[in-house]
């Protein structure tokens, strides 16, 4: 490791500020600068990069005495040429025309970006000599002698020196941003604390500024709570200054709700007993026998406890499903997978809100073959309970004349009702629900009692044997629009935002030398805006034995249930935002659908391990116009479908208005599809020259068609499309386009042998279904499709792993929290565990050069392809590759209802279900789908197609 004396700069003696100077030579440096100031200097210096490193090194910048912050990092480049144009030649010489062709091809010079050298800028205190130390991908020793002054020359500089770091410094914070697979807490805190102390410009960390959503986005926003609003709340949060509002208003009222539209019930139908004992405001989700349960459970844990983890591939987890078992205080064991179908008949999620990363109102309803040994078994689990948590206390109650127990802890992280009624248990986070069950219980209107529930349960029979049956009433929407769950929700957002920028401006505090934890003493060394936590409902965020929560609240991860909120008054803001939210669903809306959803388990014909899993989902009554655009694309459903190539990896067909993308000028509505071949999808980065966009295109292994054709291709300028198709009726357009055109289909593709192969199959038949969308995956097992996107989904995963690294690196970075805690602390302020997609774990290691930093596992595997991009190691499998095994899925839009059924083909290892623990039952003896899945739609709600006719044949018309 190499060591380096470099001083300050000097002024000389006219005065004038030295500029640095890069010769044409890329790797001089440039000059290096200290500048000393109050309450910060300003450092810069340069670094050459060693020859091989072809990205931007990853490296740590300290000082022996801790006297350096918020340290930038820029690369400096070289531009080399790869490829260069033949170079030009005499006119009339013999060859020349050809080569000049051959230069238009091949486009413009390719180049290629070489790092040549690091620009580190970074503030620091005092006036003696600065020891750095480059860690890292770099390892080397920086020695800097500061130079002071009051000379306006000197000022100048400095000025200029600080508004570049502050402009890399921004930069950096914009990127992470951008990246959007990385938490953005630490980078937004710090340009905000900075901006605000050093009186320097708040710049846009977005390079475009977000488009303003529809209203029905931005309030399913707010019902799901998604990263997206909880990002915006944290910015809004570090820039308001404005103070105290006052709650002084009483809560807005909400929309004047019309009556939900009737729907016509098949047959008179039987409940099931455990429906009438939750209140219909709540969402129902039944599992019909505690082994469906664990089935479910199972499945939700291989996928890491989200299925939306396991197919986008984030760095890090909530863990939503452990912090309800958690907050309930309900763990699932061995003994109960075991015995829990003799002792449990049937049970279902229930619940008001689905915000299970905050602490939700919901509660697991039990419908027990033998209560008192159910009770004996959860009695014993909640005094184990009671001696692990520290402060836990296990109380009494009396809840509307029932007697009850509260499991709980001072900060929530325990928070759980038992209440019993005759065969009935309810286990459930909220105090409200404990009540409103127990009001049902004794004659209040049940979800059983409401007729929309009746008419779903006569053509979703209990019969039908669901293993999981979803039910979303329009009375819980309407509950989870109502001013007090988005008044609070706003709010309990805010909560999140100010205990993370609490405790990052902790340790911020911290790392310049000002021990101190308490909002006050914070803001007045300029670490929190003042005015900050001044909250209309009286919250604050308190600092208790070093643990940081919200006081009316709770610790984060598991808040008091909205439902056990009280809001005395919201203030003129919270009013006229609730005003619009309101406005807009009663002139627009009017009125909530009840959406229902349906999952069966069914044995494959493939093998043991193998299942088929059916999926039906219904919104009906179903009105389109409140839907927007979703709603006007789809002509009425037909039972024609065109048969495909069976060689497809996957297709896609939809009947389409004539309107619908504005490509026909017909009044026919047509068929339009899609279908993609086992064959590898091209780079489109990586395809050069003036045709680039139609390259990519060729290169891609599939085809569109048309039935009956419309008049996409004759539409193109220039008369581009008008050219006559051969004998056989093949046109070969400009870029390569091969078009066929006969009995009434269009085929379009850049191969000409996919169109061949394509002609013989496909025609218009006659289907079981009348449906207008319909899709079909094959099983990708060991296909050349799924090479390809295991190559894309590991690039996609290794992005993020890296991200989580970079994250750890500025919680030692900037905040020097020491590298050993950076994990820890990093998952304790961001309420998440990091993870690595690709399947490694974090882990402390020594860097090439220097000190530790974390690294995964998972990154050793992997490999550098000729293109110098990340390629997989052999056995590495995109999540959802491992189980899918293909699927089929059809949407049915008719008049008062919205259908969506499918199958997949899943593989999965034999479950540890109590059946099959006992018994030992696997996948094989599951029933067999011996139904058409796919007829459902128009069985159950055909009937009530009566203005618009299912379309049987499109007419042909121009195109």
């Amino acid at each position: 490791m190499s060591s380096i004396w470099l001083t300050g700069v000097a002024l000389p003696a006219s005065g004038q500020v030295p500029t640095p100077i890069v010769s044409e030579d890329e790797n001089n440096l440039l000059s290096p600068q200290a500048i000393s100031s109050e309450p910060f200097g300003i450092v810069t210096f340069e670094l050459p990069i060693p020859v091989g490193i072809q990205t931007t090194p990853r490296v740590i910048i300290a000082e022996a005495d801790g006297r350096v912050f918020y340290p930038t990092l820029s690369v400096r480049s070289k531009e080399v040429v790869e490829q260069q144009p033949l170079p030009p030649l005499a006119v009339g010489r013999p060859g020349g025309l050809i080569d000049r062709l051959r230069n238009v091809i091949r486009g413009e010079p390719k180049t290629r970006q070489i790092p040549v050298a690091l620009t580190v800028r970074a503030l620091f205190t005092g006036q003696t000599p600065l020891r750095i130390q480059i860690s890292g991908d770099i390892g080397q020793q920086v020695f800097i002698s500061p130079v002071t002054g009051d000379e306006p020359a000197l000022d100048q500089q400095f000025q200029s020196a600080i508004q570049q770091w502050w402009i890399d410094f921004s930069n950096e914070a914009g990127q992470v941003v951008e990246r959007g697979d990385v938490p953005t807490l630490v980078h937004q805190y710090l340009h905000s604390m900075l901006s605000r102390r050093l009186d320097l410009p708040y710049l846009a960390l977005n390079s475009e500024p977000t488009a303003p959503s529809s209203q029905p986005l931005q309030t399913l926003a707010l019902l799901a709570a998604i990263e997206p609003l909880r990002e915006q709340i944290l910015a809004t949060a570090l820039q308001d200054t404005s103070g105290e509002m006052v709650g002084d208003r009483p809560l807005p009222m909400e929309p004047n709700w019309a009556p939900t539209p009737s729907i016509a019930q098949p047959l008179p139908t039987e409940t099931e007993s455990i429906a009438a004992h939750v209140p219909p405001e709540c969402f129902y989700l039944r599992f019909g026998s505690f082994s469906n349960y664990v089935w479910f459970q199972e499945i939700s844990q291989r996928f890491g406890g989200d299925l939306a983890q396991a197919v986008l591939l984030r760095g890090f987890n909530h863990e939503a499903a452990e912090r309800i078992e958690r907050m309930l205080g309900t763990k699932l064991t061995a003994v109960a997978k075991m015995f829990g179908d003799k002792i449990i008949t049937d049970m279902a999620l229930v619940g008001t809100d689905l915000y299970m990363k905050e602490g939700a109102s919901v509660g697991v309803l039990f419908e027990a073959a033998n209560v008192a040994i159910l009770k004996q078994s959860m009695e014993t689990d909640r005094s184990a309970l009671l001696k692990k948590y520290p402060g836990a206390q296990l109380q009494q109650l009396n809840i509307e004349g029932e007697s009850a127990t509260l499991l709980s802890t001072p900060d929530n992280r325990l928070r759980s009702f038992l209440v019993i009624h005759d065969k009935f248990v309810f286990v459930t986070t909220s105090e409200h629900l404990a009540q409103r069950f127990i009001q049902v219980a004794s004659g209040d209107r049940s979800l059983a009692d409401l007729p929309h529930f009746q008419a779903t349960r006569g053509w979703m029979p209990q019969s039908n044997g669901y293993t999981v049956f979803g039910y979303f009433s329009p009375e819980f929407f309407y509950h989870l629009v109502s001013p007090k769950y988005q008044i609070e929700l706003q709010r309990r957002l805010k909560a999140i935002a100010h205990l993370e920028i609490a405790e990052v401006a902790a340790l911020a505090a911290r790392a310049e030398g000002h021990k101190v934890d308490d909002l006050k003493s914070l803001a007045s060394f300029g670490f929190l805006p003042e005015g900050f936590d001044k909250r209309p409902d009286g919250a604050r965020v308190l600092n208790l034995d070093g643990e940081w929560i919200d006081s009316l609240r709770g610790a984060r991860g598991s808040f008091l249930p909205i439902e056990d909120v009280e809001i005395d008054g919201v203030t003129s803001v919270e009013a006229q935002q609730y005003g619009r939210i309101a406005a807009f669903y009663q002139q627009q809306w009017k009125n909530m659908d009840p959406m229902v959803v349906g999952v069966r388990r069914y044995r494959s014909p493939a093998g043991p391990t193998r299942e088929q899993v059916a999926v039906e989902g219904y919104i009906a009554p179903f009105v389109e116009e409140k839907y927007g655009w979703i709603g006007r694309q789809l002509a009425p459903p037909t039972p024609l479908e065109i048969r495909l190539p069976a060689d497809d990896a996957a297709s896609l067909q939809l009947h389409i208005r004539d309107d619908a993308l504005i490509i026909g000028s017909g009044t026919t509505d047509y068929h339009l599809f899609a279908g993609v071949k086992d064959m590898m999808p091209p780079e489109p980065e990586e395809i050069q020259g003036l045709i680039k966009t139609l390259q990519a295109l060729r290169a891609t292994p599939g085809y569109i068609g048309a039935w009956p054709k419309p008049g996409l291709i004759e539409r193109l300028p220039l008369g581009l499309g008008l050219a006559r198709p051969d004998y056989a009726g093949y046109t070969r357009l400009i870029g390569g386009l091969w078009r066929w055109q006969n009995a009434g289909f269009s085929l379009l593709s850049f191969d000409r042998s996919i169109i061949e192969n394509a002609i013989p199959q496909i025609a218009p038949v006659e289907s079981s279904d009348p449906a207008q969308a319909r899709l079909r995956v094959a099983d990708l097992t060991n296909s050349t499709l799924s090479n390809w996107i295991n190559i894309q989904w590991y690039r996609r995963g290794l992005r993020a792993s890296r991200g989580n690294a970079l994250l750890l690196d500025s919680f030692h970075q900037y905040l020097k929290v020491p590298s050993a805690e950076c994990l820890a602390i990093a998952e304790g302020i961001l309420d998440v565990k990091l993870q690595c997609p690709v399947g490694g774990e974090y882990e402390l290691v020594r860097a090439p050069f220097g000190e530790d930093w974390w690294i995964s596992s998972a990154w050793q595997l992997g490999s550098v392809g000729p293109t110098g991009k990340p390629m997989p190691p052999l056995e590495y499998c995109a999540p959802w590759l491992e189980w899918f095994r293909g699927g089929k899925f059809h949407l049915t839009q008719l008049p008062g209802s919205l259908s969506v059924v499918g199958t997949l083909e899943l593989e999965l290892p034999p479950f540890s279900t109590p059946k099959s623990s006992e018994t030992g039952e696997t996948q094989s003896l599951l029933p067999e789908l011996n139904f058409d899945l796919f007829q459902l739609p128009s069985m159950i709600f055909g009937g009530q197609n009566s203005k618009t006719p299912v379309d049987t044949e499109p007419k042909r018309r121009s195109f």
